[in-house]
């Protein structure tokens, strides 16, 4: 079918700005400057940019304009989540031809480490830098001038984004080929040769290491880090695998530590369960010898016939009640008595008093504590269960609720100092 008026071209608004979105760039603020670039950050499309240009004074110079571009090329090859995104150069009002970045809202590696972050937290940051580290070498590139200032950890999550590759060099590149970085972090051969090696990163990361206090178990990856040239890791995945492989020693010697305490506690709790029994037997041998010795003297008694002999196997009677009563509360505050040593030292295994005493943070305590102080309850139903049945159930009912307060005083206890601590 044909229609002579049809129009085939894409219809749409024509408008530079909508809704207070505007396609220049507004808000701009300068962050850093230097001899040569001025860093500033500015809104486009309702989001924050970083823009980098050259200084005014500069601007107009050839060697600057190559370093600025080269920046740029290196820039565009990368595509990493712990990498700084570039989207091109743009001619922007009052600073001229700048490189057009994301903004990373976040802080440098040094003001994050000021906050006192966990161990954990700073080898997972090492981590990632070694991750952005090891994605520019896959590419060919070195960084040159890896420093904590150059390193932006984000407030959402802790990641790392690894920024300013204004000093990196590939082989790639014929220009700008001279000594660069920062003298803190620039191992001893990068501040006299022109030549990119990767192990000038690797120097640096070590720098960087000491700084991050990782531990001890990473004293030997450091200092390998800082030997000379031929003596260092020579690739940064040698240097990613040690990291590696010392984490991995650590949590295997804390899970075989884990595993013995686990099996001595279980022992100590067997051994106490058996002396426990054992005394049990002998309360029930004692108390069956009177029982029989009772029998024996009722079996004369009747045999006699004599009132006088009826009168004393009575008088014999009551003794043997009071006796098995006697029996019984001993063997019941004997059980008692075991069953809160029990107690105590399953308590004290649970290290919460040494947990209470050394606590800094108290936002994950709580469900901590609850598990740690079920340790008793656990200890006290086990200790029931194995019980000898000499026990009646109601002598039994008195030792479970005599263990219970004495669990419930020592957990009071232990709540009232965490709730002291936590306000």
């Amino acid at each position: 079918m044909h229609h002579e008026n049809f129009d085939s071209s894409a219809s749409g608004y024509i408008t530079n700005s909508f809704e207070g979105i505007s396609q220049t760039f507004t808000d701009v603020e300068i962050l850093t400057t230097s001899e040569v670039n001025v860093v500033a950050k500015a809104k486009r499309y309702g989001r924050w940019w970083l823009l980098k240009g050259l200084r005014k004074e500069v601007a107009g110079e050839a060697g600057y304009q190559q370093r600025l571009r080269k920046e740029l090329e290196i820039l565009m090859l990368l595509q990493h989540p712990n990498v700084v995104a570039t989207y091109g150069i743009e001619e922007v009002e009052n600073l001229g031809r700048c490189i057009v970045m994301e903004y990373v809202d976040g802080v440098t590696l040094n003001e994050w480490l000021t906050e006192k972050p966990t161990r954990r937290m700073r080898i997972r940051v090492m981590l990632e830098i070694t991750d952005a580290v090891s994605y520019l070498h896959t590419k060919g590139i070195v960084h040159r001038d890896l420093k904590p200032t150059n390193i932006i950890v984000t407030g959402n999550g802790s990641h790392v984004k690894l920024i300013d590759l204004g000093l990196a060099d590939t082989d790639s590149h014929t220009i700008l080929k001279q000594p660069a970085g920062t003298p803190r972090y620039m191992s001893p051969e990068q501040k006299q040769t022109t030549v990119a090696d990767a192990r000038n990163d690797i120097y640096s990361l070590g720098i960087i290491m000491q700084q991050m206090e990782l531990g001890w178990r990473y004293h030997y990856i450091i200092k390998r880090c800082l030997r000379p040239i031929e003596d260092r890791y020579q690739q940064i995945a040698e240097l990613q695998h040690a990291i590696r492989s010392a984490n991995s020693r650590i949590r295997r010697i804390a899970v075989c530590l884990g595993a013995i305490l686990i099996m001595a506690l279980l022992l100590l709790i067997g051994l106490q369960m058996r002396r426990a029994k054992e005394q049990d037997e002998r309360l029930a041998a004692i108390h069956a010898s009177y029982q029989q010795q009772l029998e024996a003297q009722q079996q004369k008694l009747k045999q006699l016939g004599d009132s006088t002999t009826e009168l004393k196997l009575y008088n014999q009677q009551q003794r043997q009640k009071e006796i098995a009563l006697e029996t019984s509360r001993r063997k019941v505050e004997n059980a008692i008595s075991k069953g809160k040593a029990l107690v105590d030292k399953t308590m004290r295994q649970t290290n919460i008093d040494k947990h209470l005493d050394t606590l800094t943070n108290i936002l994950y305590i709580w469900s901590d504590f609850t598990y740690r102080s079920k340790s008793g309850e656990r200890a006290i139903e086990m200790y029931l269960k194995q019980m000898d049945s000499s026990f009646s159930d109601a002598e039994k009912e008195v030792i479970r609720k005599s263990m219970y307060r004495h669990n419930e005083a020592i957990v009071a206890k232990w709540r009232k100092r965490l709730v002291s601590i936590s306000k």
